[in-house]
């Protein structure tokens, strides 16, 4: 029960896959250390139809499809995120300022701008690697966004803003769940083919965290926004090292 309750409320929150139900904050708090699992289940049931070969020789319609199927199992909860961060600093405001933006749910400029550069990216390098059937590099992928919101959360572990879940997971992050988070990562990492790919993944995905947690120090906080960001960060990065190494001799 120890892993069995606090990972099923990783996937409840992080995704439509765990039961909906409430989870009290000691539970919310263990789950940081199975972000990663999580994302590999998630990971795991999105590449699945396309690793078995639906839609084989359409690699634009299975990224697209695949994209869909993402958002559909997330409920685009981290794109929210995403969203709201980019409208904060895109504004350039400071202070109260920035958080009343980030707060609003009015879709601004900067967020619009993000999802589509977002999205847009998404899309396309997820047909790169389909194409050249990388399943297992798009699945970690999913597991490197959640590994990043975690490591995120730790860099931000003194900064919590407000009382919401942000708060919560903030508070999760010890030392001791980034450990078991760096680790899960790795070894999901090495599991999966090109194994070449993570180290530039891993490059991209730490400076999302160094960036993420710059900008909540000068800010004065840190809330689950800035974690939404980093898992979409991280996606976008464990995708981008695949696309860096694609070109190499050494890959299949």
């Amino acid at each position: 029960m120890k892993l069995v309750s606090p990972l099923l409320a990783a996937l409840s929150f992080l995704s439509r896959l765990g039961p909906a139900r409430l989870y009290d904050d000691a539970t919310l708090a263990a789950t940081v250390k199975y972000f990663p699992l999580a994302g590999a289940v998630i990971g795991a049931l999105a590449t699945a139809p396309f690793f078995f070969g639906f839609l084989r020789g359409h690699p634009w319609l299975q990224a697209w499809l695949l994209l869909v199927l993402s958002l559909w199992l997330t409920r685009a909860l981290h794109w929210d995120g995403w969203a709201d961060l980019f409208d904060a600093w895109g504004s350039g405001a400071r202070g109260e300022r920035f958080w009343e933006i980030m707060k609003d749910s009015r879709l601004g400029t900067f967020g619009a701008v993000a999802l589509f550069v977002g999205l847009a990216g998404q899309l396309f390098l997820l047909r790169n690697a389909l194409e050249a059937g990388a399943y297992g590099a798009v699945a970690w992928a999913f597991v490197l966004g959640r590994a990043t919101c975690a490591a995120t959360a730790y860099m931000g572990r003194n900064l919590a803003r407000g009382h919401g879940l942000g708060r919560t997971f903030l508070a999760g992050a010890t030392p001791w769940a980034l450990l078991l988070v760096v680790t899960q990562t790795l070894v999901l990492g090495l599991a999966v083919r090109p194994d070449v790919a993570l180290a530039p993944a891993l490059a991209v995905a730490c400076l999302g965290v160094v960036e993420l947690a710059a900008l909540a120090r000068r800010m004065g906080g840190m809330n689950g926004d800035f974690l939404g960001a980093a898992v979409i960060w991280g996606e976008l990065a464990g995708l981008m090292g695949y696309t860096a190494v694609s070109g190499l001799p050494l890959l299949p």
